[in-house]
Order: C-alpha cells, then sequence, then structure tokens
C-alpha cells in the first residue's frame, strides 16, 4: 500500500516541468521575460496539487462519499487561496507585469485544474481491484 500512497507525485511533478517548458516557451515567444514570478506560480499549483492528491487519493479507496466531497472540498479550496494568491500579486506587482502575469496564473490555474479532474475522475472509475 505504500508505494501506491505516493504514486500520483511523480505524474504531477512531470506535468509541472511541462508547465514551466511551455510556460517558458510561450513568453519567450511573446517577447515576455520569464521571472521568478512565473516559475514560483508553477510551483505553487503543483505543490497544492500534490498535497490535495494527498489527501483525495488517500480517501478514494476507503469512503467513495467521502472522495467526493473531498473533490468538491479541494476545487473550492484550490479556487479560493489562488484567487487570494492571485490578488496579492495583482497588489504588489508594477501595473505593466500585472498583466502577463494575471494571464500566467490563469493558464497554469486551469491546467492544473485540468489535470487534478482528469487524474481523479480516470481513478474513481477504475474498478477497486485495480
Amino acid at each position: 500500500m505504500a508505494p501506491r500512497r505516493w504514486s500520483f507525485v511523480l505524474p504531477i511533478v512531470v506535468f509541472a516541468a511541462i508547465c514551466l517548458v511551455v510556460t517558458w516557451l510561450v513568453l519567450f515567444a511573446l517577447g515576455i521575460a520569464f521571472t521568478a514570478l512565473h516559475g514560483t506560480f508553477v510551483a505553487w499549483f503543483g505543490l497544492m496539487t500534490i498535497g490535495l492528491h494527498a489527501w483525495q487519493e488517500h480517501a478514494m479507496a476507503r469512503d467513495p462519499k467521502g472522495f467526493v466531497r473531498r473533490f468538491m472540498a479541494a476545487l473550492m479550496l484550490k479556487m479560493v487561496l489562488s484567487l487570494a494568491l492571485l490578488a496579492l500579486v495583482l497588489i504588489t506587482v508594477p501595473g505593466t507585469d500585472a498583466v502577463p502575469a494575471a494571464l500566467v496564473f490563469a493558464l497554469l490555474y486551469l491546467a492544473f485544474l485540468t489535470f487534478s479532474t482528469v487524474r481523479l475522475t480516470k481513478l474513481s472509475r477504475k474498478p477497486s481491484g485495480e
């Protein structure tokens, strides 16, 4: 059971690395400098996704109804915390950099949200014997 417990970490780290590279490539193509802030966004969503998946996937096998509650709670938690971080970024980042930063943040939010939803939906549809 122990290897299965943390089996989600590698796919999330790989996805985060892909998001980091794609973010850099898109910003480079648009002539926008890739800053530590953009890397921080990827790290934020990667770490948040790892934490939430640890909490959610642990309940999937034991309590399917509890898993659904955790899934919905995680969506709400990720949205609220991300909006708070985005508000902080928009307040502190200079005006010319705020719009690109907000767009990168929003696209990363959607990418990680899609990744989590697809992964958890696939896992929840598998028979419990797999």
